[in-house]
């Protein structure tokens, strides 16, 4: 990848800096301000999914990776939401009686189509009598219908079906979610900057970068097929459509498709109108693929509640015509859903939800992207609560169990070639620079830092410009699934201590070799630093450059809609399976990026002679050659 010159801007890097300001600086990184859910009144309106059992869970999950495995007798035979339902969704006797059950205390419901899931709306004053309960101070019992001191008088046929009840304790007056963006919201900050399309990347550079070229080439653009988006922001049409010309792409705006999805609103008041984070996702997406439909899919909260999350992606598999879905959201670090488990807030089987909704694209033959984060190997995470404050530590082994889903491809990020000057009052004082296409982790400040110890000292409000890297390591919450056994690099890796538990930057440190086991993630990469960042455009503030990994999962999504556009291809489906097969292979369409230098997510670096590394995964893909291989 070629690399580009340009300017980046600091200023007083002489001056002192008050003892307040390194407070601040640390303070957001350590608390955050204590979200409470919306009060609930007898009148207002509430809702919560009840999750069945299905119907041979094993087979259920063992169908959903055999039918994206090419060396199964099953590969290809994907399911519509109806098969899922005759297959593995309950009983008629029990979704009827739980729907007749439900009408008769005066609730509304809605079954999807696989027969597992039950969404209920309706009055706080007939939820709470019906399950006695008063959803202000609900929590979850081993009983999985209880949510009170009493148990409420529900047939036992009905209450045995039952997975979990996911939202019943949403509006718990003790429920909290950090008010801040470094753990739950992927989306980059956008550099207030006039930036031209020389000067930074866009979709042609995307293209160029990865062979998606010789896929337009071949005349694909993605025609017939629907990309969704997962979202929890709003965004405004012409925004879209705007960027869309710019990018020599369909313009019509009868390409994009809001829908809106059955939920509930955690807090009110909070949703923007157009999202930046939406807005990115539907321009790339639709850029990427020109001609295809975009579809996204929102409960109209902007807090990714995991009742809101399970309902955005039931919702696209009921449309039954979405061939690729991407999100750019998290819902947080593991522990933090451990606190609400021990508080009784959530439901113990989260996890066992989390997965059996999303093993479902697998099974219908979606090609499902998630942004596997933008704060490192060091994610934040939630180590308790304190009165009006969330507080919050970095660790290498708390993940967000959604974006490490066995079920999902996580899409991690690297950075492009570049070398940037630094300023200083107008006057160039260093470089930051990346010789070649690297994972992205911004410990190519080290040498700039190094050289200017009092960069940081004095202008602790750049403190996040070294934080930023690729969500990758280990997700111990799952088994190593067995698409990655035996592949070179899994639950094998190096590792260097870039940042000190206090993100001070750690320079010469040695390089660590170990092993690890679990959910080894992301699985592909691509071009996702800000710094060698992307054009995105909303009316309200022009041109702008973004970044993140939440940049990548769309454009992979996209990728997903051109391939399946070529005359006679079946769905692609789950990547995963097909990706770790094709990566040990001669003719592999995958690139690892394996230094040891120069080449970290700000812990994990590569791994000589392998295929997989923690900081990228298996690499950036060769679109052009995985058409070609992919079957």
């Amino acid at each position: 990848m070629g690399g580009s010159t340009s300017a980046f801007a600091a200023s007083g890097l002489g001056t002192s800096t008050s003892p307040s300001a390194f407070g601040n600086v640390y303070e957001g990184m350590m608390l955050a301000d204590r979200m409470s859910p919306t009060k609930i009144k007898p009148n207002s309106q509430a809702s919560f999914d009840i999750v069945l059992k299905p119907q041979n869970s094993d087979g259920y999950f063992q169908k959903a990776m055999d039918v994206n495995d090419p060396t199964k007798t099953d590969f290809k035979n994907y399911l519509t939401p109806d098969q899922i339902k005759q297959n593995y969704g309950q009983t008629a006797d029990v979704i009827n009686g739980w729907t007749s059950l439900l009408k008769e205390n005066h609730l509304t419901t809605h079954v999807y189509n696989n027969g597992l899931v039950i969404y209920v709306s309706g009055k706080a004053k007939y939820v709470d009598k019906l399950f006695k309960t008063d959803l202000n101070t609900a929590t979850y019992h081993n009983d999985p219908v209880q949510f009170g001191k009493s148990k409420p008088n529900i047939p036992s046929n009905l209450k045995d079906a039952v997975l979990a009840i996911v939202g019943m304790a949403d509006h718990n007056k003790k429920f909290f979610f950090p008010d801040t963006d470094v753990s739950f919201d992927d989306n980059v900050p956008l550099i207030p900057d006039k930036p031209t399309a020389s000067a930074y990347g866009n979709t042609s550079t995307f293209a160029k970068n990865y062979d998606v070229d010789s896929l337009y080439n071949q005349g694909l653009t993605g025609k017939g097929q629907t990309v969704g988006i997962i979202s929890f922001g709003n965004v405004t049409t012409s925004d879209l459509t705007h960027f869309w010309k710019h990018e020599n792409a369909n313009d019509s705006k009868s390409r994009f498709n809001m829908v809106k999805v059955k939920g509930n609103v955690y807090k009110g008041g909070l949703d923007t109108g157009s999202d930046s984070e939406a807005t990115m996702d539907a321009e790339y997406a639709g850029s990427v693929a020109p001609q295809a439909n975009i579809n996204m899919y929102y409960a109209g909260s902007p807090i990714p509640t995991l009742i809101n999350l399970l309902n955005d992606y039931l919702t696209a598999y009921d449309d039954n015509n979405v061939t690729s879905l991407s999100s750019s959201w998290g819902i947080g670090p593991n522990n933090y859903f451990q606190i609400l488990e021990k508080m009784n807030l959530i439901p113990s089987q989260y996890i066992q939800v989390l997965n059996l909704v999303l093993a479902q694209s697998a099974l219908q033959g979606i090609s499902n992207f998630v942004a596997a984060g933008d704060n490192g190997a060091l994610n934040y995470t939630i180590v308790g609560v304190s009165g009006k404050n969330v507080m919050m530590d970095r660790s290498i082994s708390d993940v967000d169990p959604y974006v490490s889903s066995p079920w999902v491809t996580s899409a991690g990020g690297t950075t492009a070639a570049f070398r940037k000057h630094v300023l200083v009052n107008d006057k160039v004082v260093g470089t930051i620079e990346a010789t070649k296409e690297r994972s992205w982790g911004t410990d190519y400040y080290w040498p700039f830092l190094r050289s200017y110890p009092n960069y940081l000292l004095n202008m602790p409000e750049n403190w996040n410009q070294i934080l930023g890297g690729s969500g990758g390591g280990f997700s111990h919450v799952y088994q190593t699934p067995s698409y990655q056994e035996g592949v070179p690099g899994i639950n094998t890796f190096n590792a260097r201590e870039y940042l000190s538990q206090l993100s001070q930057p750690v320079y010469d440190s040695t390089l660590i070799h170990g092993t690890d086991t679990g959910r080894n993630y992301p699985d592909i990469s691509a071009n996702a630093d800000v710094t060698t960042g992307y054009l995105t455009y909303q009316k309200s503030s022009g041109w702008n450059v973004s970044g993140g990994t939440s940049i990548v999962t769309p454009q992979f999504a996209g990728v997903a809609a051109l391939i399946n556009s070529k005359s006679g291809n079946s769905r692609m489906g789950f990547w995963n399976p097909q990706l770790y097969q094709l990566a040990t292979k001669d003719n592999s369409p995958l690139h690892p990026l394996n230094d040891t230098e120069n080449n970290s997510n700000l812990y994990y670096t590569g791994q000589p002679n392998t295929v997989y590394n923690q900081a990228s995964g298996l690499g950036t893909v060769d679109f052009g050659k995985l058409l070609d291989v992919y079957k």
